[in-house]
């Protein structure tokens, strides 16, 4: 339940609340230089802007265990391990089966028979994709030699839309950035500034290309590069739909419309849109790879609402004030392009 791969392979272990969170990488390939710099850099964009996401401050302090010998990877199994240190793990024994509605307090319950770690969401926490972050850097430093690079933007949040569309040096620009916005970057933080206030969350929709990849890199039906990406975005906790090029909206095209052409242009083949979002069949076709995810609201909150202590079994008016995101979509967005990222070179390998 908590590995994925191919080429390679990674295992993801530990808890929001236990002493390390941590990830093994089989398959890596030897040889490879760790650049550090870029690991840290986008772990403190995934940190971003905590003003606007969780109260919980971790500093992210990370080491490997295994894999590296002088400096670059050996080719044996790669692990790191993220130290816990800003834990509250008493504020969940005062709420132990007390069910936060659509969070996983519940089915983890039944699931485990009652052995679950329900401190801070346990398993089911995003504390862990912190791990995905830096598996993605060191994925990303593999592709820059190879002219590969993944990108995202926030596409929405809640009813906000960045309506423009990037261009290759939009793309480069936005993933350098915390909260990467083509035009409509003051107002989304003001709407998220506002709902936090008020003790309630949002969702978004996080939107990311794959750039540089070539044809022919993944394989039909269940093998195909749309069902490896989904595998991998489902690994981040509140992710709920994903689509690829134009996704759901491609119903409302004609054929026609849909079609995305094809010509020659100095002797390489070009699409001439990308409906597909870069494949065709489950095989990359030379477009940049394009798909967007929905990430729900955050489901802790401070509002009141109506839930059960299922321990007790009575029903319950709460709310759950705490350390929470008031929109956990800002931080995934980093994560989705990490991921992005590793599946790019689990493809190419």
């Amino acid at each position: 339940m908590n590995s994925f791969g191919n080429k390679m392979r990674i295992t993801v272990f530990g808890a929001s609340h236990e002493d390390y969170v941590g990830l093994t990488v089989a398959g890596f390939p030897a040889g490879v230089a760790l650049d550090q710099d870029l690991i840290e850099k986008r772990l403190r964009q995934r940190r971003g802007l905590m003003h606007l996401t969780s109260k919980r401050f971790e500093k992210d302090e990370w080491r490997f265990i295994s894999g590296i010998f002088r400096g670059k990877t050996t080719g044996a199994p790669l692990t790191v391990l993220v130290k816990n240190s800003d834990r509250r793990s008493e504020d969940y024994e005062e709420i132990r089966g007390l069910a936060r509605p659509s969070h996983a307090d519940y089915t983890q319950h039944v699931r485990f028979g009652g052995h679950e770690d329900y401190r801070g969401g346990g398993i089911a926490s995003g504390r862990s994709t912190v791990t995905y972050v830096i598996l993605g850097a060191i994925a990303e430093h593999l592709l820059r030699e190879k002219g590969i690079f993944a990108s995202s933007r926030m596409k929405s949040v809640h009813g906000i839309e960045d309506e423009a569309i990037p261009d290759i040096v939009d793309l480069e620009r936005l993933r350098e950035e915390d909260f990467p916005v083509l035009s409509k970057r003051e107002e989304m933080l003001r709407l998220i500034e506002e709902t936090g206030k008020r003790g309630d969350s949002l969702g978004g929709v996080v939107e990311t290309w794959i750039v540089g990849l070539p044809a022919g890199l993944g394989n039909p039906l269940f093998g195909s590069v749309e069902a490896q990406l989904s595998r991998l975005v489902f690994g981040i906790p509140g992710a709920k739909g994903i689509e690829f090029g134009a996704g759901f909206g491609i119903t409302k095209l004609f054929g026609s419309q849909a079609n995305d052409q094809m010509q020659y242009e100095e002797g390489l083949l070009r699409h001439l849109s990308n409906h597909s979002g870069g494949i065709n069949g489950g095989i990359t076709n030379g477009s940049a790879v394009n798909f967007r995810v929905a990430y729900k609201p955050t489901p802790t909150i401070a509002l009141p609402q109506r839930t059960v202590d299922f321990i007790k079994k009575e029903n319950k008016v709460a709310s759950f004030a705490g350390r929470h995101d008031a929109i956990f979509a800002i931080k995934a967005l980093h994560v989705q392009n990490a991921l992005a990222n590793f599946a790019a070179l689990d493809l190419i390998l």
